[in-house]
């Protein structure tokens, strides 16, 4: 499926504006890999950027909505802050929006707001049908978003930790472009997998474990692989799992962790008729998201040096294991939000959430309370083999 814009903009770090044409500059910002299109803007982020790649993005942004139970989390800090103001429109920003179909829905949701979808390559949409309140631009966020600084009531960052080469700066030039109280939505994918428990990690697959998880092992090498191709996934989880409590320019912070089933087994654990709708749809869709990024994330893995003959067995073995059930594992959803400080030192702190979220939401009061549990995981999984990408380099010194 081609973006379908007529045109749009793009900001350059010096501010600049070039106006674009989806079928004059297609070449411009994507190329073809193996009979898949991926942008061609960003070297650290190697996933498709194409129709198959779409559905499942707009497959996971269901699982996430059927497990917050919104498009949100704290959904009434953000609702008041989204208040319409007869003084001032309010604004809102989504970073790295892929297929914008989380800035559409809170256009429509909130049509007196400006929503300003933003990624690195051109969005996917229907020219028809898109809200007059959105607006759609091209930037990368490793250039720091100088435009937007002192200038959003909320910034939204979803799924960015597998993509950033210095996770921790974008998280800092997000916060730089909200108001004093703007408040900072943080929503990614833990790619280590819980188990049926939901409080220790799942084993993954080795000779040595072979009870383990052939899904978490398939996802080990990936996240290798990508920190190998020049991300900071590694320092991106730690950060997450941490929250950003610390965060010299927020305040009013939390974390929590959404819980979906990896497939419809778990609807026995449901207290009641919500719970049980929950569990059935969201590892329905958190089930499909997953088949279908075992494909696409291929390419990455094999330009770091993973061989054919185990991507093959890898991926083969995790499709099996997703269609029969035979381990039951949890996706967890990292949330994390905080309010921007006000430099007025009469100011009052912002207000921390009431929100009181359904039993697959657990929430963290403090940056040690967060990482406890993620201590818990990482104790719990078991032995962890040296990665495909780096076994293949020692060979190649050898």
């Amino acid at each position: 499926m081609e973006p379908t814009h007529d045109a749009g903009s793009v900001l350059s770090a010096a501010g600049t504006t070039y106006s674009y044409d989806s079928g004059r500059d297609i070449a411009r910002y994507f190329r073809e890999i193996n009979g898949r299109r991926f942008n061609s803007q960003a070297a650290t982020y190697l996933l498709p950027a194409d129709e198959e790649e779409f559905w499942r993005l707009d497959r996971q942004h269901a699982a996430f909505l059927v497990g917050m139970g919104d498009l949100y989390p704290c959904p009434d800090l953000v609702e008041r802050i989204l208040e319409p103001d007869p003084g001032r429109q309010k604004r809102l920003l989504d970073l790295g929006c892929g297929t914008a179909v989380w800035a559409l829905a809170m256009a429509r949701r909130f049509p007196e707001a400006s929503v300003i979808a933003l990624d690195i390559a051109p969005t996917p949409i229907p020219v028809e049908g898109v809200p007059p309140n959105i607006q759609f631009e091209l930037d990368d966020v490793n250039f720091g978003l100088d435009q937007f600084h002192g200038q959003m009531d909320i910034v939204h960052m979803r799924c960015l930790g597998a993509g950033l080469p210095k996770y921790a700066d974008g998280i800092t030039y997000a916060a730089r472009c909200l108001r004093p109280g703007g408040l900072l939505l943080v929503v990614d994918i833990d790619l280590e997998f819980c188990a049926e428990d939901i409080v220790s990690g799942q084993k993954l697959w080795t000779p040595e474990q072979p009870d383990g998880s052939w899904l978490q092992r398939y996802f080990y090498e990936f996240r290798w692989a990508n920190a190998l191709n020049g991300t900071d996934i590694f320092e991106a989880e730690e950060m997450l799992d941490k929250g950003i409590f610390d965060h010299e320019l927020l305040e009013a912070c939390g974390a929590g962790s959404v819980f979906l089933p990896i497939g419809p087994w778990a609807n026995g654990l449901a207290t009641n008729a919500d719970d049980a709708q929950r569990l059935q749809f969201g590892g329905i869709l958190a089930r499909q998201s997953l088949q279908h990024a075992l494909p696409a994330f291929e390419t990455l893995m094999r330009k770091t040096g993973i061989t054919d003959e185990f991507l093959k067995e890898s991926t083969s073995k995790a499709n099996a294991e997703l269609d029969t059930l035979s381990v039951h594992s949890w996706l967890r959803l990292r949330m994390l939000w905080g309010a921007r400080k006000s430099d007025d030192p009469e100011a009052a702190p912002a207000p921390r959430t009431q929100w009181q979220p359904h039993p697959q939401i657990h929430i963290y009061h403090t940056a040690e309370e967060s990482y406890a549990a993620r201590q818990k995981r990482q104790e719990t999984m078991g032995a962890k083999p040296t990665p495909q990408c780096l076994l293949n380099d020692e060979d190649e010194g050898k």
